[in-house]
């Protein structure tokens, strides 16, 4: 599940950037932009002011706090899998964008070794930063302001920090341009911003079970550098799958490919194979119910379950339950762009 969103320039169905040259790319300008971002809020913990103070003071690393930290990030790793699972559209646009921000950063080859570095540092400085800001000074000024001005007793007013700092962290999290944009930016925005909820509220109460800040801060670095990590290996393994399946001489050499060769080009069939790979997640060489609705949510088209059940079975010729290379070749295969093809085949022409 991402924690952060596309630029606001970028759609959830742009084509996702492609390195011609197949050499591993690392994006120093956007690193150096979520890193300067970091650096401008949490500025009074690198020139010894508030946020310094409250670090040494309010935050003990050892083991113990590791430990903890890394529970707690497990944890929400967990949930993230799960949500991750979720076929719904929504889930599909936020992992959509969590996958574009990640090829703009580390781009579409694998580099295990560069990611896991960066992936650590800005999770690391990520981690540091918002838990110092939200947890260590946010929370106690709010609940302090509940009881003081509201006249809330002490435990309400800690829960009333509890909430406001953490609203103001998912808030924070959020696309602002969303707003004027309107239709599924907003709703994006609204299930980044539960989800922004729901890990604001479990590093809180990480934060207030143990006293020590040292631990929101571990598990908030390990989501995160998890989350980066975990994003550039499986999307660029997917790709470098679908790129290799594609190019298998035995795959343009059936009668079904032949005849759309003969109709389309070689590149239309070229294409539309690297699409079902690329669909292809679990590798089976087939594309189940799930994998197409997911995928064509990805383009934009957002079918109920319903409505892709009916179109698997349309292209499954064979009536095995899953569509096959050819099958797909023959059910996109109308004239267009296979995008267009894909579009026009599946809901008729738009």
């Amino acid at each position: 599940m991402p924690v952060f969103q596309l630029n606001a320039n970028q759609a959830p169905n742009e084509e996702l950037p492609q390195n011609d040259n197949q050499r591993p790319i690392l994006n120093f300008r956007l690193v150096r932009q979520l890193l300067f971002n970091q650096a401008f809020i949490g500025y009074t913990i690198w020139t010894g002011g508030t946020g310094f103070e409250i670090l040494t003071t309010c935050s003990n690393f050892n083991v113990g706090s590791g430990i903890t930290g890394l529970l707690g990030g497990g944890l929400l790793i967990g949930v993230s899998l799960l949500v991750e699972k979720s076929e719904n559209p929504l889930v599909v646009g936020l992992n959509l964008s969590t996958n574009m921000v990640v090829l703009r950063i580390f781009g579409d080859v694998p580099q295990p070794a560069v990611a896991g570095f960066i992936s650590a540092l800005l999770g690391t400085v990520t981690g540091v930063v918002e838990e110092v800001t939200f947890r260590g000074m946010a929370l106690p000024r709010l609940a302090e302001w509940a009881a003081t001005t509201q006249g809330l007793p002490r435990e309400e007013a800690l829960l009333a920090g509890v909430a406001l700092s953490t609203v103001l962290f998912a808030v924070l999290h959020l696309n602002p341009t969303s707003i004027f944009k309107g239709g599924e930016a907003i709703l994006d925005s609204l299930v980044l911003l539960v989800f922004q909820l729901v890990t604001g509220t479990t590093f809180a109460v990480l934060y207030l079970s143990t006293g020590n800040l040292a631990v929101p801060i571990v598990a908030h670095a390990a989501y995160d550098f998890y989350t980066f990590f975990k994003t550039h290996l499986e999307v660029t393994t997917q790709m470098k799958y679908a790129q290799e399946q594609a190019l298998i001489p035995g795959c343009s050499n059936s009668r079904v490919a032949e005849k759309w060769i003969d109709e389309r080009g070689e590149d239309f069939v070229m294409g539309v194979r690297k699409s079902f790979y690329l669909m292809d997640t679990n590798r089976d060489g087939v594309i189940s119910r799930k994998e197409l609705r997911v995928a064509l949510n990805s383009y934009g088209m957002n079918l109920s379950k319903m409505e892709s059940e009916a179109i698997t079975r349309d292209a499954d010729l064979d009536m095995s339950g899953e569509i096959d290379l050819e099958e797909f070749l023959e059910y996109i295969g109308p004239s267009g762009s296979p995008e267009k093809a894909a579009k026009n085949s599946l809901l008729g022409p738009i």
